[in-house]
């Protein structure tokens, strides 16, 4: 039999609905104040709470806020019931955990269609526990690659702030792993059970990102011939992963900081106001601060973001960590194993890729070799194997990262016959991205 707690000031209606409720078979129980019904909370289990919110001089809200933060020993859905149903109220109970809203004077049968809801999402969540439990043993052994220092700083850092609501900026170079360190601040956290979105802000047109993200309402715009659910929504109760942040517009900008701010959000063509949680995660190759120091960033969007700051390491501050991404990538494609030579080149090479490159090396020295061991020459490492190392050479090895970025952009495509897209791919870019950096570093086809 499933248990209630009425919490209302109002004894005639308290009463009226603990019998109500009884008479449909459930184990009702009222509570006249806020006060007394934590007291039962503390004594008794509950499946249900039905919290008015205008109570003295604990008022629902307050209530709610507290069972909330005693979540383990009080797992309840909770109900509110208020008179002054403002939107605003309404938002702000959803925000602070409650299941659902009804506004006095509320329909008896619609508040036994909402607690049948409630009853079930809670049966659901009962069920998955066995599975749920699983799931963080087996994703709790997730882990990031590598034993250099620099890496086990960020590890300890994302084991650490993991179970945070805070919102986090990954910041580092293209294919060093930003979304892996995503992945671990959501897997390592009590949302494992929960999903993981990952949405790529450069990938997505800019005249649909908006869309993508919080959804739209049927006949909001030409094409959309049903109501979809965006990538926020796909994502409640558990991680939104927004890779390439630097590259989402403006106008988006201002959207999701509301977003950040409030937990509400409007579908594009719609005025209801929707209400989630959900933890951001955001990444980028570019320095925001710079980026809202030039206009190209909001200041504001940025500051909500940097609550706290992971920054992932280049492939090239962390050689020692080769050989082990190395035996990891290969396991995963058979037993196959490089020569020492080849192993050496890689760890010369200075990999303006990092990690995503040196994936597409691995990938390619298996399709080149004939054999069990991968020669060094089956690698093909752009601009020859001993390029990023010019010591051995008697050149100056003090060049600038945008120099070393510029001569390996031009042999990658040279490489390619100039084939941007394959181009992209070696690097671990977008194709967007391979246009700006030719514009940037002025490339031209067959240059020296």
């Amino acid at each position: 039999m499933h248990r209630i707690l009425v919490a209302d000031d109002e004894k005639d209606l308290r009463e009226l609905l603990v019998s109500r409720l009884k008479r449909k078979g459930f184990d009702a129980k009222g509570a006249a104040s806020g006060e007394e019904a934590m007291t039962l909370l503390q004594k008794e289990s509950f499946d249900i709470g039905i919290f008015d919110i205008r109570m003295e001089p604990m008022d629902g809200l307050t209530l709610l806020e507290n069972v909330k933060r005693r979540q383990e020993m009080m797992d309840v859905e909770v109900i509110m019931l208020t008179g002054h149903g403002t939107m605003e109220t309404a938002i702000d109970a959803m925000k602070k955990g409650a299941y659902d809203y009804l506004t006095k004077p509320y329909n008896l049968a619609e508040l036994e269609v909402v607690i049948a809801k409630a009853l079930e999402k809670r049966k659901l969540s009962e069920e998955n526990q066995t599975m749920r439990s699983l799931l963080h043993a087996k994703e709790k052994d997730f882990d990031i690659v590598g034993r250099s220092a620099a890496i086990e700083r960020v590890k300890h850092l994302t084991a650490r702030v993991a179970d945070a609501d805070a919102s986090i900026l990954i910041e580092g170079e293209s294919g060093t792993g930003k979304e892996l360190v995503a992945k671990g601040l959501h897997y390592w956290s009590k949302r494992a059970a929960e999903p993981f979105i990952a949405v790529n802000s450069g990938a997505i047109p800019e005249q649909l990102i908006e869309s993508e993200l919080f959804g739209h309402a049927r006949g909001a715009f030409t094409g959309a011939q049903k109501e979809k659910k965006g990538l926020v929504e796909a994502a409640d109760g558990g991680t939104l992963f927004l890779d390439e942040i630097g590259e989402m517009p403006k106008d988006t900008q201002v959207k999701l900081l509301r977003f950040l701010e409030t937990g509400t959000f409007r579908r594009v063509g719609e005025t209801r106001e929707r209400a989630i949680q959900v933890r951001v995660v955001a990444a980028t190759n570019r320095s925001l601060s710079e980026e809202a120091a030039a206009g190209r960033f909001r200041e504001d969007l940025f500051y909500r973001l940097q609550v706290m700051i992971i920054d992932v390491p280049p492939l090239r501050e962390r050689k020692e960590d080769i050989p082990l991404l190395v035996d990891f990538f290969l396991k995963q494609s058979g037993q196959r194993q490089l020569t020492e030579h080849a192993m050496n080149e890689l760890i010369r090479y200075d990999f303006p890729g990092n990690i995503r490159e040196l994936m597409h090396i691995l990938e390619r020295g298996c399709l080149l070799s004939p054999h069990n061991e991968i020669e060094a020459a089956d690698l093909m490492l752009p601009g020859g194997t001993r390029q990023a190392s010019k010591q051995d050479d008697g050149c100056d090895p003090l060049r600038t990262l945008e120099e070393v970025e510029r001569t390996h952009i031009d042999s990658v495509l040279t490489h390619t016959d100039w084939n941007k897209s394959e181009a992209a791919g070696i690097l671990g870019i977008s194709v967007r991205n391979i246009y700006r950096k030719i514009e940037q570093h002025q490339l031209e086809k067959n240059s020296e």
